[in-house]
């Protein structure tokens, strides 16, 4: 099991061309917050799109660059998301960083978490998980890998169109958590709780059981007008808001959770 005394947690970066602020508050985030602990785990939808390891771009190279120069004083994982579920052993060698499994145990000042990106627990939508379970079969990810490229562009970008057109629709944009299906997840894991990202509503939660002790539901949120990381040490755990175009990673008030 990975053990660590300090940590800094992110998710939902969608990270691209198109928003060179987030990507430069990435950048920002890195020197001044994660260089400063143990350890980064990155859970999922790094990047708003993921082709291949053979697509990378002049700016996939730059934070794999930046990735590997921060692994010198901080080790660096990466968990894949529904948006790049094909970022694969390749980059994350790039980036000096460990591929990590969804779902992951860890132990983070002292308590096991478990980590996850949080698509899988989403299972009232039952279109999506139809589509999951077949886009992210193994067999189906290596024949996707070998298409050419343009037609994994092409693909990407349709997908991104119907992503968005179901965004546009009746549905909530974002589906939450089924709690059943958390409960199943933590059930019999010893560990303090579930920290994971994906449906863009950082918060806290209790998730309590019958016969086990209560555990924490640990939300990341995404980045966008602002961005969110979670920090867990020895003095305790914060979720932190800052504003992405200030660089100001301290944004008051950061949220403590309610079984601290």
């Amino acid at each position: 099991m990975i053990h660590h005394h300090s940590a800094v947690l992110i998710s939902d970066l969608h990270l691209s061309e198109s928003r060179p602020d987030l990507i430069q508050a990435f950048l920002e985030f890195i020197e001044s917050v994660a260089s400063q602990h143990e350890a980064l785990f990155i859970l999922g939808d790094f990047f708003e799109y993921w082709v291949g390891d053979d697509a990378t771009n002049p700016m996939h190279d730059e934070i794999a660059h930046r990735l590997k120069a921060l692994g010198n004083s901080t080790a660096v994982y990466l968990m894949v998301g529904n948006r790049d579920f094909a970022l694969g052993d390749d980059y994350a060698h790039l980036c000096g960083a460990t591929l990590l499994p969804d779902p992951t145990l860890v132990e983070l000042s002292g308590k096991t978490w478990l980590l996850s990106h949080g698509d899988a627990l989403c299972t009232d939508d039952k279109g999506y998980q139809r589509y999951r379970k077949f886009i992210q079969n193994p067999w189906i990810l290596r024949m996707l890998r070998r298409l050419p490229l343009g037609w994994r562009l092409s693909l990407a970008e349709k997908l991104r169109q119907a992503s968005r057109t179901r965004d546009q629709g009746t549905k909530p944009r974002h589906v939450d958590v089924n709690q059943r299906a958390v409960e199943q997840l933590l059930r019999g894991t010893r560990s303090a709780g579930l920290i994971h990202g994906h449906t863009h509503m950082a918060d806290w939660h209790l998730v309590k059981f019958r016969h086990e002790a209560t555990r924490e539901r640990l939300v990341l949120g995404d980045w966008d007008k602002v961005g969110w990381y979670l920090y867990v040490g020895p003095e305790g755990k914060t979720l932190n808001r800052f504003s992405p175009t200030q660089f100001i990673f301290s944004t008051p008030p950061a949220r403590q959770s309610p079984a601290s």
